[in-house]
């Protein structure tokens, strides 16, 4: 089915709604829309602790948040965004705005291994040290929440400073905290979040840094919580219109959208070679040179349809390029510059801005069907738009509903074959509000579960002993506050359960799990993919790898001696992610050298050493012993397998089939769930973070209380 998307304009601000000192410092003919102004007005005033700014994607949302800094020479931001690409991405477009406002602002961009670069450069400084220096010394830090939470967390270390003094100069310094694109994280990011809040607005009173969530659409449960811990939070909205007019900006050109429900035998690589006329057809019709992207589900599917596309458009001199996990990021950045369709997966998905006019899309749920959809038409300033804009969904075979209901959505509104349809409400609601996919758990028996636990250690922490005093107050009152937040009977009890935890040499690693942000890489490996040219050095999940690839394993030595001829950029990359591989007796990191990539993924079983696994289901552990039992095609396996022995994992082990957990919990279909084989029985289990939040849903599905049931069996 194919519909036309109208254009899109956002309602401009009217200059009598401008503030003063915002009109006198914006650039000479800068028309801000209405939620932009709304936004900088509601970070500036103090009477509300969060705003949500929920305009389109492409509507500036990013200019609003960062207009206080530019409009107010004494006020810092520390903006958080959820890949690196993407702070890296926001730095250039903050000297941007930095350039256009005539102003000077100190901003860097950190993530982990910018970090270590850092503290190697300053005679092996602990990483703590070196954001307190940058903490200090920036104007705006462009980061992600990861490092954030580590922070709130007390997780960096220090020599010279106390564990609350990175949480209190980030409080201190900053005056605006952003979380850039939130709807795509979950639970235990939003718990994370909040907690981290809390502390801020409990400890600081009335002089708590403002924070900004830009998301495409508030999670209900993010409401809820901030509601029930009485934080006093505002929703900024655009106001969108597809007719043009004197008070509106254009924001989105018109373009087409066609629906594609994949046939019984089709997965997205076969469709592709079936409809490659589709991208053919675009480039010979088009006067001026176009841009095309491919936004795929599987980073190995991206592999593989990127090598079958080249071949088949290379005759039509289409350039493809890949911008996806299995490469490096000099190589996406080429990409980007000279491909002219580009083949990626989420990595493009979140924030990676550039001008297409074909977009192919494969959707997991209405949050990534917007959002991917919202890289096509986008109105840029001086620049020409394309003839025409089209984008082509791709519905799996294995949910034909979802196409079916799609369908039938739109026709209840009145939308047939060829209409025209608006984006901001008919299509946003049709997607979101009328059930079109299949909605996923919001794990929300995580919070009571585990979420607690990071509450209990910012309280633990402020009541020890050995701290400095005045935060007993605070303890106090936060204490009340997290209990009306995860809406407990006994806050009492979450201490129980932590100190339970942080008291066991064993269990302390179950501990680390809740505090990280987004977990832990259980199965990370250094890869040197061989496979491309020139090689790519990244790191990844092995787990993900071993279904696709053969391999060899290989020593530190040669993985060294193959960066010989690398950028110092990629040397940098590469020899960081040896720092986070796992790591074997001689604490060696593993190293996988990519041979070839399989045409069809293999099935993946894991095995366990120990005698009976059902001894440690339906319990949260940590285990040691665990191991690939196919595929069997690497000669390296065995190697392999003696680097996953060692690896103490914390896990959820369970007799049911992952089928049936899947449907019966509402799992989300890349949640990451693994079948281990024992004679005479099949197990399924869970890694890291997804191990709590499986443990949790799975309490909740037997009508246990998440409260007060125990952790350990």
């Amino acid at each position: 089915m194919q519909i036309n998307l109208l254009p899109v304009y956002s309602k401009l601000a009217k200059s009598d709604e401008i503030s003063s000192e915002l009109s006198v410092a914006l650039p000479p003919g800068t028309q801000l829309s209405q939620h932009q102004v709304d936004t900088y007005q509601k970070l500036i005033n103090r009477d509300v602790d969060v705003v949500i700014n929920t305009a389109m994607t492409g509507d500036g949302k990013s200019l609003a948040a960062y207009l206080p800094t530019l409009t107010h020479p004494r006020r810092h931001a520390f903006a958080m965004y959820p890949t690196i690409e993407l702070s890296r991405d926001q730095q250039r477009q903050f000297e941007n705005y930095t350039s256009n406002f005539g102003k000077t602002i100190r901003s860097e961009a950190l993530w982990g291994a910018r970090l270590g670069e850092l503290a190697s450069e300053r005679s092996a400084k602990r990483r703590g040290e070196i954001l307190k220096e940058r903490f200090d010394n920036c104007q705006v830090i462009l980061t992600n929440p990861d490092i954030f939470n580590l922070v709130m967390n007390y997780r960096y270390g220090s020599n010279i400073f106390s564990d609350q003094e990175l949480p209190y100069t980030l409080a201190t310094n900053f005056d605006d905290l952003i979380f850039d694109e939130f709807h795509i994280f979950s639970m235990p990011q939003i718990v994370a979040a909040i907690t981290a809040m809390l502390f801020f607005l409990e400890y600081m009173q009335g002089n708590a840094p403002r924070f900004l969530f830009s998301s495409a659409t508030p999670d209900p449960t993010l409401l809820q919580m901030m509601n029930r811990a009485g934080i006093k939070f505002h929703e900024v909205r655009g106001t969108y219109s597809s007719a043009g007019g004197d008070d509106l900006r254009h924001i989105l050109h018109p373009s087409s959208l066609t629906l594609h429900k994949l046939h019984e035998d089709e997965i997205t690589e076969i469709w592709l070679q079936k409809n490659i006329d589709i991208i053919i057809k675009h480039w010979q019709q088009a006067s001026r040179k176009p841009k095309g992207a491919i936004i795929l589900n599987s980073v190995v599917a991206a592999r593989r349809i990127a090598r079958m596309l080249a071949d088949r458009l290379r005759p039509f001199a289409i350039k493809i390029g890949e911008v996806t996990g299995l490469v490096d990021s000099q190589q996406r950045h080429t990409a980007m510059r000279e491909a002219d369709l580009i083949i990626g997966t989420s990595t493009i998905d979140v924030g990676i801005d550039f001008n297409i006019s074909l977009l192919i899309f494969e959707t997991l749920d209405a949050g990534s069907f917007l959002q991917r959809l919202g890289r096509l038409g986008r109105v840029r300033y001086k620049e020409e738009p394309f003839d025409r804009y089209e984008a082509h969904a791709l519905f799996s075979n294995r949910t034909p509903w979802i196409y079916d209901r799609f369908v039938q959505r739109l026709y209840e509104q009145g939308i047939g074959e060829g209409d025209a349809i608006d984006r901001p409400e008919t299509l946003r609601n049709v997607v979101i509000e009328q059930d079109v996919f299949l909605q996923a758990t919001a794990f929300q028996a995580y919070a009571k579960r585990w979420g607690i636990l990071q509450a209990a250690h910012v309280i633990a922490t402020l009541e020890g002993r050995k701290r400095e005093q005045g935060f007993e107050t605070t303890a106090k009152a936060l204490r009340e506050r997290y209990r009306a937040m995860f809406d407990l009977r006994d806050f009492g009890k979450a201490m129980g359960r932590y100190y339970c935890l942080v008291n066991k040499k064993q269990e302390s690693a179950i501990l680390d799990e809740v505090l990280l942000f987004r977990g832990s890489s259980p199965f990370q490996t250094a890869v040197w993919d061989d496979t491309v040219t020139p090689s790519a050095f990244i790191g990844y999940d092995t787990l993900a790898l071993v279904q696709n690839i053969d391999f060899r394993v290989i020593d530190e030595g040669a993985y060294k001696a193959a960066l010989a001829g690398q950028s110092d950029t990629t040397k940098k990359e590469a020899l960081e992610e040896l720092r986070w591989t796992i790591k074997d007796k001689e604490e060696q990191p593993l190293v996988l050298k990519i041979l070839q990539f399989f045409s069809e993924r293999e099935q993946l079983v894991l095995g366990w050493e120990g005698v009976r696994l059902r001894d440690y289901t339906r319990q949260v552990v940590v285990l040691k012993g665990w191991m690939i039992n196919e595929p069997r095609i690497s000669r390296d396996l065995d190697r392999l397998n003696q680097f996953l022995r060692r690896q103490s994992l914390v896990c959820y082990c369970t007799a049911k089939d992952a089928s049936e957990l899947r449907r019966s919990l509402k799992l989300p279909p890349h949640f990451p769930l693994y079948r281990v084989q024992q004679p005479g029985k099949l197990y399924t289990v869970a890694f890291g973070k997804a191990a709590l939040l499986l443990e949790a849903e799975m309490l909740r599905f037997r009508g246990k209380d998440e409260e007060d049931e125990a952790i350990f069996c």
